[in-house]
């Protein structure tokens, strides 16, 4: 720092400014340190850093799986909002299972990060202990059918889904399926279906059938579990998967097989996935504002790092119900 400090012409502390309060210092002033910074491949000691200002400039991310463009789309969102005022964004895979999640955020708070963006409001006990005893600000996103730890950001999946069925309802559709993961521990699958079931019922027909695939589930069982529900209910006209990425598989398998869409059956998801659109028929689906949900996440933490202790917020970013070719 000191080497940096001379060659910008300015003193260590102004140095130390630039890099945690960057805001106290000109613009001028901080252009020299930066320049300073780049000549010389200064990388500032995180941990001392760390001692200095007592906070790590860290923030953990942990979503469900790697896999799934919508969640990428999120965390892009989130590390482009943290980066620009110089924060790092942890990140961990909890692959659906609240045991590893509940690993994770006790391996992250070894690092003391200042704050945590989840997924979901379901947690295991001890995690659910963990958070709320950590001090550090904490933003739960994808679902708000619930009571967050502190804050969250995300919408209704027992809404999407019951308009899901209301926009099918109205297309003129009588006998539906389900196949989602297994409802007893995947709470957004759970509350997807909830809210279909409901509309199902306002409108006085039959419940859905249901088929459950493993969580978490690959693409494979998208097929699998959509072929079992043809043997159980072959008179099915509309088939709700709980995501896109079990039922773009399922649309893929219908090509291959020669099973027309919609005119055999007809096939909607959830989530609107990159391949949402390019597969033929294109899908029916709900759009989830994954990069608008993970802006306002990181938001809502550099908010109350700033400000300290703060209301608890709850942000509804909402969702569309996209109807294309597949009904």
């Amino acid at each position: 720092m000191e080497d940096v400090a001379r060659h910008a012409g300015v003193s260590a502390q102004t140095v130390s400014r630039v890099l945690g309060r960057a805001e106290l210092v000109s613009a001028a002033t901080r252009e020299r340190v930066e320049a300073a910074i780049h000549e010389l491949n200064y990388i500032p000691n995180g941990p001392a850093r760390h001692l200095a200002s007592s906070r790590s400039r860290t923030v953990v991310a942990i979503i469900p799986t790697l896999a799934t463009s919508v969640y990428a789309e999120e965390v892009s969102s989130i590390m482009a909002v943290l980066e620009k005022e110089g924060f790092t964004t942890l990140l961990g895979n909890s692959d659906h299972s609240l045991e590893r999640e509940e690993h994770l955020i006790s391996s992250f708070l070894e690092r003391q990060p200042d704050a945590f963006i989840l997924t979901g409001l379901t947690h295991s006990p001890r995690a659910m202990k963990l958070l709320s005893s950590s001090g550090v600000p904490i933003v739960e996103t994808w679902e708000t059918d619930g009571v967050p730890i502190d804050m969250s950001v995300g919408f209704s999946n027992i809404d999407a889904g019951r308009s899901l069925a209301e926009v099918l309802i109205a297309k003129g559709y009588r006998d539906f399926g389900f196949v989602g993961g297994r409802l007893d521990i995947e709470p957004r699958a759970r509350q997807r279906h909830q809210g279909f079931a409901s509309a199902l019922a306002v409108a006085g027909l039959r419940p859905a059938t249901v088929v459950e695939v493993p969580a978490p589930a690959s693409s494979l069982d998208g097929v699998i579990g959509f072929n079992q529900l043809r043997q159980q209910a072959p008179e099915t006209e509309v088939v709700f998967f709980s995501a896109d990425g079990l039922a773009i598989p399922a649309l893929l398998d219908c090509q291959r097989r020669g099973i027309k869409v919609p005119g055999d059956i007809a096939i909607c998801g959830f989530g609107d996935y990159d391949l949402a659109t390019i597969v033929d028929p294109p899908l029916t689906t709900v759009r989830v504002e994954a990069a608008k949900m993970g802006t306002a996440a990181a938001q809502l933490i550099l908010r109350r790092l700033k400000d300290g202790v703060g209301a608890k917020q709850r942000v509804d970013v909402g969702y569309r119900v996209l109807v294309r070719g597949s009904t």
